[in-house]
């Protein structure tokens, strides 16, 4: 799990150089065929002064001939039609944050056993070569099913976080809560099967790392933020 860590700390490092926008998203969005399938995935600030970020969707050709998909995204509280690539409102993000409602594509109506690849880019309005793009990739293939994760069955809150965190935790087996550093190291690692909160003095303010385990099994690497 270190090395797990270890590689999502220095993707993020490398991208911090060359990038002011740091996008965190799955390798996959799987759904049954005929589903509504959804990408949400945070954008981060990564910048020091405020930026208005726009979106811009790339929908390969070949997509619009299939009558029965439906592919669309959101930015913030706005929802953009089907034929819109390109985001008219701006969302205004603060140094270090991602907005609460951010960013989530969609795709409907996948048939069986099919994969579909649409990129987005987020980037600065006033600085347009200032971008960050990913190819999301949404799939009904039915080899993914075997693919098991802990369901997201939990809650970390309030995040940023001051003086204590709250676990919400709902499932019939136990979860290793395990929060990392920022150079990957365990902090802190314990058993969650309903709630519990955590006392935060020990922890200096920073940026933290965590993940819920069941079976050896662990879900994806989430952010938080610890302030004093």
């Amino acid at each position: 799990m270190k090395k797990t860590i270890l590689t999502f700390l220095t993707l993020i490092s490398l991208t911090a150089f060359s990038q002011s926008i740091i996008i965190n998203p799955s390798d996959y969005y799987y759904v049954e065929a005929g589903e509504l399938c959804s990408a949400h995935f945070d954008i981060v600030n990564n910048t020091d002064s405020i930026i208005d970020v726009v979106v811009t969707r790339t929908v390969p050709e070949e997509y619009l001939l299939i009558d029965s998909i439906m592919t669309y995204f959101c930015w913030g509280v706005t929802c953009y039609t089907p034929t819109t690539n390109t985001s008219t409102n701006p969302l205004t993000i603060a140094p270090g944050e991602s907005p609460q409602i951010g960013f989530t594509g969609y795709i409907g109506n996948m048939p069986e056993e099919s994969t579909y690849t649409i990129n987005y880019c987020f980037s600065d309005i006033l600085n347009p070569s200032n971008k960050v793009c990913t190819d999301v990739v949404f799939t009904s293939l039915s080899s993914y099913i075997g693919i098991e994760e802990p369901k997201a069955n939990f809650e970390v809150y309030p995040n940023p976080a001051n003086d204590i965190l709250h676990l919400n935790y709902t499932a019939q087996k136990e979860a290793n809560f395990v929060l990392y550093d920022m150079l990957g190291n365990q902090v802190y690692n314990d058993v969650v099967l309903n709630s519990k909160s955590i006392q935060l003095n020990a922890f200096e303010a920073g940026i933290y790392f965590y993940t819920f385990s069941v079976n050896g099994i662990a879900t994806e690497v989430q952010k938080l933020i610890i302030t004093h």
